[in-house]
């Protein structure tokens, strides 16, 4: 039982932001497997250090030498790779053997406009690069985008294919989205889809990017560019797959060949992956969807999604529109990747009508209630054993957080009567993270339930309708103009609230279908928010401990243990 959660790691500051969450174009290249990384002029360090993690040797060239010396420093303390830092006067001539580079990146703020301009520079790339090689820069000027077609022109009459092109966001900063710059399906599709937003200038950004694609101007108005180029003809185009994606799919009796592709890298933390959208030719919506890691250490969130994908399909535990089929895993470079069929549908909270009595709630609260209650996959276990993993995230949970002897006091003696239960102790198949930003509504209106990298095939019962709803009550009340996330839990579950009532009434459907005795709901309850702080310290530094949300909402709940509205829940 909690087979996912008790391998975890729940140390404070191992999912910061940065790290690997940089340069992700990356993974647009053929494969991420390279020995020589060259950059003309010094890139920002985080992409730098992201590009260290691919290729056994990385060299920076740069005119400057106090841009040199500057990210000397900082790569002092990061030895992924062989590292070099060489000064140039100039890029007429580079100095390595024939054919002995991989990538070539042109880099620094006024790199392209420096470096573009210097008549040898085509035939020296020519020279350095590998037969199967790439070459990429950024355009975000009107004036970049026409050097850059004078050096590609100058580049193809040295051979090389032509260019893949990609418009992407955000116009500054880490690149977040990348598509095949002239396909207006997968523009169109991209702006509904994945660039979306609930803001004012959010919606009438995407409406105006909307109107600029149907009127098949966008692509001259896309001001950030992503250009690649290869000196082998074989090299895929823009929309095509990348090599290595083929590879992982083909095992499978998949064709990746046969589709278009664009990429999404959203996200700042490491754990965050990236993700390929992949269009037939005649579709104007994705059919499959490939997931990916940024970081080997979040590999094992990929390999039990697959696992509980899998489960899911081969029990038939669930009906089949409303989760993502799986339709291969594998790696690459040391990540993981699984493939899936993709879903479509509008975001569960654009649909909602965020009130007790909506439909699309109740459908929630029903879908995740049948899954806990499937009796192909439900087995049992002693309430010591079950106490005992509990017992164990407790001793986790006081090693992180500044927990007062009171509260340790009371979570054992919650945890205890879960132990000393005399009756079987029901495990459940668990989602893990049914927030209701992992749910989606399709067009006939019914509940597709994606992310599924948390799942337990024997988990906790009621974790995730609690967690559901609290995620849920919380959008209620913003709704209504309340901010802030603790006080809009204390109106819907410590005090009486439509919201409160709605928990109450399910939970008790939920323990008699199940058999679980209510004198466990308790300690479900907070063991539930115990268990979510502990997911919570990996992105929070030592000092942000005490502040984090999943650690205060715990404290809320002992401190008001008492309310009569929250006893409602297990008396």
């Amino acid at each position: 039982m909690l087979e996912t959660t008790l391998k975890m790691d729940f140390a404070p500051g191992t999912n910061l932001t940065g790290g690997l969450a940089s340069a992700a174009w990356r993974f647009l290249l053929p494969g991420l497997q390279l020995e020589h990384i060259v950059c003309l002029e010094v890139p920002a360090f985080a992409a730098l250090n992201a590009l260290s993690h691919h290729s056994r040797k990385l060299t920076v060239l740069s005119t400057s030498t106090a841009r040199l010396e500057q990210v000397r420093q900082k790569i002092a303390r990061h030895s992924a790779c062989e590292w070099n830092f060489l000064y140039q006067p100039d890029f007429k001539h580079l100095p390595f053997n024939q054919a002995g580079v991989d990538l070539l990146m042109l880099a620094g703020a006024s790199g392209l406009a420096q470096i573009a301009q210097q008549a040898e520079l085509p035939q020296e790339i020519a020279r350095v690069l590998q037969p199967q090689g790439t070459l990429f820069f950024e355009t975000k000027t009107l004036r970049q985008r026409l050097l850059a077609h004078h050096l590609v022109a100058r580049l193809q009459s040295q051979g090389f294919a032509a260019p893949r092109t990609f418009w992407i966001t955000p116009f500054r900063g880490e690149l977040r989205t990348a598509f095949p710059l002239g396909d207006e399906r997968m523009t169109q599709y991209l702006l509904r889809h994945v660039l979306f937003g609930q803001s004012f200038k959010k919606r009438t950004a995407s409406r105006l990017a909307t109107w600029l694609n149907r009127s098949g101007v966008f692509a001259l108005c896309a001001p950030r560019r992503a250009f690649m180029l290869a000196r082998s003809p074989q090299t895929p185009a823009a929309g095509q797959t990348p090599p290595y994606l083929h590879a992982l799919a083909e095992p499978a009796g998949l064709d990746l060949n046969r589709y278009r592709c664009g990429l999404s890298a959203r996200g700042k933390y490491n754990s965050n992956k990236t993700i390929f959208y992949f269009f037939e030719a005649d579709s104007a919506r994705a059919n499959i969807v490939v997931k990916m890691t940024r970081a080997p250490q979040f590999n094992a969130r990929l390999e039990n999604e697959y696992r509980v994908l899998a489960l899911l399909e081969e029990k038939k535990l669930a009906a089949r529109d409303s989760y993502p089929q799986p339709l291969f895993f594998g790696y690459h470079a040391g990540l993981a990747a699984v493939g899936q069929k993709a879903v479509h549908g509008e975001p569960f909270r654009s649909r909602t009508q965020a009130t007790a009595q909506c439909p699309l709630a109740h459908q929630a609260l029903d879908w995740l209630s049948a899954l806990a209650l499937q009796e192909k996959q439900r087995s049992f276990a002693a309430g010591a054993e079950a106490g005992e993993h509990l017992l164990e995230l407790l001793r986790r949970f006081t090693a992180v957080y500044p927990v007062s002897a009171s509260q340790k006091d009371f979570l054992t003696e919650q945890i205890k009567i879960l132990q000393n239960s005399a009756r079987p102790f029901p495990l459940v198949f668990q989602h893990g993270d049914p927030g209701s930003w992992n749910m989606l509504v399709s067009p006939e209106n019914r509940l597709i339930v994606i992310d599924w990298e948390a799942g337990e095939p024997q988990g906790m019962p009621l974790w995730d309708l609690l967690y559901f709803m609290r995620s849920y009550g919380n959008w209620c009340r913003r709704q209504q103009g309340v901010r802030d996330t603790l006080q809009a839990f204390t109106q819907n579950f410590c005090e009486p609230s439509e919201i409160g009532a709605l928990l109450v009434e399910t939970v008790e459907k939920y323990c008699l279908a199940l058999g679980l005795e209510r004198a466990l709901v308790a300690p479900l309850f907070f063991t539930c928010w115990m268990h979510r702080a502990l997911k919570e310290s990996a992105r929070l530094t030592a000092a942000q401990l005490r502040d984090g949300h999943y650690f205060n909402l715990l404290e809320l709940c002992l401190t008001r243990h008492d309310a009569p509205a929250l006893r409602a829940l297990w008396i």
